[in-house]
């Protein structure tokens, strides 16, 4: 499908609009910007000959499409990219590669990226399952300009995103690398990364499954997702980093990563997200794993899933200072299970394996009205296996609880994950509570067969669980703030003894931790590295 060059975006820079949009989504007011592209004509540029600043030509990306060459620009040590290279009225449907630049260059983006072409099945069309690959190279770092912008894989398109933990590699906004002191990189300066992939949504029926015609619009600019490939590939990031991102986009927030329906064959791996202006990452349907994952003073949740999202999560850091809502927000689904209209979809409720996680916030309110942070909600029918989690919380105050089985009166299907958790549905194994709340109240009080259900015996009498309450960070976390100390204590100093599950015997994705929580105070890994140069760029 080719678009239209006219869309309407929304505006963050001077009032931001903050109202729940079911999961706690964000939404701010659009306005309308023109970012059209006469691509009828050859709009390519030449490079001009820039160097790094050692004397040596740059090297900026380029491609050929429709039999014009198109060439980003050296300036200085950066390369530009008009938007006759690339805009949101472009899709590119040839591969390319991104290289690095040395001496701190960057490249820099004035329009969208937009890799592949987006077809919307219902129309008959059919997906090209050899699309474009969009490459980058480990250092390289890519900055938008214009606030709308954002990274978009189509399905059927690749994104080979390899970078290393001491060359990550870093989408950003123009702020942090214009080299103007008077300006400063901030949440929301630019749309963020979205991959569209064909794995399996709750939004698609099965007899539409059937016939690969599973389409559902993706949050911004009009794009689709969904399928029957629970083994889709959309591709590899792995070491990068994702800042300043989450610009609302056609009335829609943007994730600094959004996937949607993107399948288990895609590798995600070493991700840290900064600042951005919903939540760090989301997840619409789809069995992609999550592995070693740093999320920090995101706008809303670091961890949002939906849409029947069915994958492994294992080393995942959520650390909220002056941002941020819950560490993990889950939906299950907008059906009921086991209702009539529930039997005809292709896929289930949200029921992902997590292991090894932390979430650590001080619960007070946010700058700018932002969320009181808390651990983990759950609501709309959801599921999940939880072991060696390690939540961390200094506030008593309701909304920054530990966790939280949403009741509210005007949610339907509320009692739905209480009932999950009853049957053991939603467990926790290995894990540790040490907050100021350690659960939210039942605002509706429960009935029939859930009367009795008290979900602090429920938590103490899963596998191995403690709350031990709050007493201190430094009971708990190590000196970095956010690895598990060698030795817990509670709020009383006594030691307490908590054995980590050993996830390995429940699928190969996982490793043998031995320990709770993210990351074990003193350890020596890559994984070290990458919370510790996490942290450091946080910090900046």
């Amino acid at each position: 499908m080719k678009l239209s060059g006219l869309f309407k975006v929304s505006l963050v820079a001077t009032a931001i609009t903050l109202a729940g949009c079911g999961g706690g989504d964000i939404n701010v007011t659009p306005t309308t910007v023109d970012n059209s592209v006469d691509n009828s004509v050859d709009n390519s540029v030449t490079n001009p000959g820039g160097d790094d600043g050692g004397g040596e030509a740059l090297s900026c990306a380029t491609y050929t499409l429709d039999g014009a060459t198109f060439t980003g620009e050296a300036k200085g040590t950066n390369c530009v990219y008009s938007q006759a290279f690339a805009s949101n009225a472009k899709e590119i449907t040839s591969s390319f590669v991104i290289p690095a630049l040395g001496n701190g260059g960057a490249h820099v983006f004035e329009g969208a990226l937009f890799i592949g072409d987006d077809v919307d099945t219902s129309t008959g069309a059919t997906i090209d399952g050899n699309g474009p690959t969009l490459s980058i190279e480990a250092g390289a770092t890519i900055a938008f300009t214009k606030p709308e912008s954002f990274i978009r894989i189509a399905r059927g398109a690749n994104i080979e995103a390899i970078g290393e933990v001491d060359k990550p590699i870093i989408f950003t906004s123009i702020k942090e690398v214009d080299g103007d002191d008077s300006t400063t990189a901030q949440i929301g300066d630019w749309g963020g990364v979205q991959v569209n992939g064909r794995g399996q949504s709750i939004r698609c029926t099965a007899a539409a499954a059937a016939q690969d015609m599973c389409n559902h619009s993706a949050e911004g600019i009009v794009s689709y997702y969904g399928g029957n490939d629970p083994q889709d590939s959309s591709g590899i990031l792995k070491h990068i980093v994702i800042k300043y991102a989450g610009f609302g986009v056609e009335g829609d927030e943007l994730n600094g990563l959004t996937l949607n329906a993107v399948g288990s064959g895609t590798t995600i791996d070493y991700v840290h997200v900064h600042n951005g202006f919903d939540d760090g990452i989301e997840l619409f349907g789809g069995s992609v794993n999550l592995k070693h994952i740093v999320i920090t003073d995101t706008g809303d949740d670091g961890i949002d899933w939906d849409e029947g999202w069915k994958g492994y999560g294992q080393f995942i850091l959520v650390r909220s200072n002056e941002y941020g809502n819950h560490g993990f927000e889950t939906d299950g689904a907008k059906v009921d299970p086991l209702s009539a209209d529930a039997q005809d979809l292709v896929t289930s409720v949200s029921n992902p394996t997590i292991a090894n996680a932390t979430v650590v916030t001080t619960g007070d309110q946010g700058a700018e009205g932002r969320r009181t942070g808390a651990g983990m909600e759950m609501k709309e029918w959801g599921k999940a296996q939880l072991a060696n989690m390690l939540f961390v919380n200094s506030s008593s105050v309701d909304g920054a609880g530990c966790f939280d089985l949403y009741n509210e009166k005007d949610k339907s299907g509320d009692a739905g994950v209480h009932a999950n958790a009853n049957n053991g549905d939603i467990a926790f194994m290995s894990s540790i509570f040490a907050c100021g709340k350690n659960f939210e109240d039942v605002n509706t009080p429960l009935t029939g067969a859930l009367a009795s259900f008290d979900i602090n015996t429920w938590f103490t009498g899963g596998d191995n669980n403690q709350l031990i309450g709050f007493a201190d960070f430094a009971n708990v976390l190590g000196a970095d703030g956010v690895s598990t100390a060698e030795t817990i204590t509670d709020s009383q100093g006594t030691a307490v003894v908590t054995t980590a599950k050993d996830m390995s015997e429940v699928n190969s994705f996982f490793t043998n931790a031995g320990y709770i929580g993210a990351l074990k105070d003193g350890e020596s890994s890559e994984w070290a590295d990458f919370v510790a140069a996490s942290l450091q760029r946080a910090s900046n």
